[in-house]
């Protein structure tokens, strides 16, 4: 029986880091123009090249943000559309980011940076060493592109990260996921960073848990943390960090840890659905 083939995505980017303005633009022509990814004026629909249409709509769907034709806005991209168009709020990267980040066959890079590259602190060249073992690993004998690796290592750190010193509040170039500062440039090499809590609103892991304990009654602290795409690992929270918000949770009745008796569980108190959490934040923010 032949196996499966497992799929992975790499360089759906034209080599374009999303830039600022991008999604604005696809989310206000996409409702009323479904083909417009695939017109022969889409370069002028969208105000941008042609390779960088292409890239915008590959994040479109890395984001979760469209159906997998690119033809639709998804109920997360309507949403985005209707509260937060310009991505003027970090929650709205944030549930944008944790799409990506778990996005194995449509963004691997992302997937695997995220969930699979644990050291904090490393060059380039050791990153993409890194995520091309793990992608072996994980395509079990398939092939892939080590170029095209190494060109999403590029993209994905620069989206994430800013040069200081050439920083410009007008560079139209800059990335709205470097606001998020999960990613420093120091001294040649890339260095994860926790996020600050300034910026990493506690609606972002009651989101998460929607999502786990959709069809389950509850979740141990161990999996939701630190299993694959948990909150620990897709955030770069710290365990006191991720703690602190499970109990802030848990303080506002949304759910209830249980650490006695070695349990470690996460019960929900009341129901939690991803999509009210989504609304419930940006009308009450």
């Amino acid at each position: 029986m032949a196996t499966e083939k497992i799929k992975i995505k790499l360089q759906g980017h034209e080599k374009f880091a999303l830039r600022e303005g991008w999604i604005n633009k696809a989310l206000q022509i996409l409702p009323e123009n479904p083909d417009a990814f695939t017109r022969r004026d889409a370069t002028d629909l969208f105000g941008i090249g042609s390779n960088m249409v292409k890239s915008l709509r590959y994040w479109m769907r890395a984001f979760g943000l469209t159906n997998n034709a690119g033809t639709e806005l998804s109920e997360t991209g309507r949403l985005i559309a209707q509260y937060d168009p310009y991505l003027e709020d970090s929650f709205t990267l944030w549930i944008m980011h944790s799409y990506i980040a778990k996005n194995e066959e449509f963004a691997t890079t992302w997937f695997m940076y995220f969930n699979r590259c644990d050291a904090e602190e490393l060059e380039k060249s050791e990153v993409v060493t890194i995520l091309s073992r793990e992608i072996k690993k994980y395509v079990n004998g398939g092939s892939f592109s080590e170029k095209s690796l190494s060109n999403d290592v590029d993209v994905l750190l620069n989206m994430y990260s800013r040069n200081k010193e050439k920083l410009n509040p007008e560079d139209k170039n800059i990335s709205p996921f470097s606001h998020l500062a999960l990613i420093k440039k120091l001294d040649g090499k890339y260095v994860k960073c926790h996020p600050s809590k300034r910026i990493f609103p506690e609606e972002v892991v009651l989101y998460e848990l929607s999502l786990r304990l959709i069809g389950n009654e509850g979740i141990s602290i161990e999996e939701v943390l630190f299993g694959e795409k948990g909150i620990v690992k897709i955030y770069n929270l710290s365990s006191v960090m991720a703690n602190d918000y499970l109990d802030r949770l848990d303080t506002a009745g949304y759910i209830r840890v249980d650490r006695t008796a070695g349990l470690d569980m996460i019960y929900p108190v009341r129901e939690l659905n991803p999509r009210n959490i989504i609304e419930d934040f940006y009308e009450n923010n």
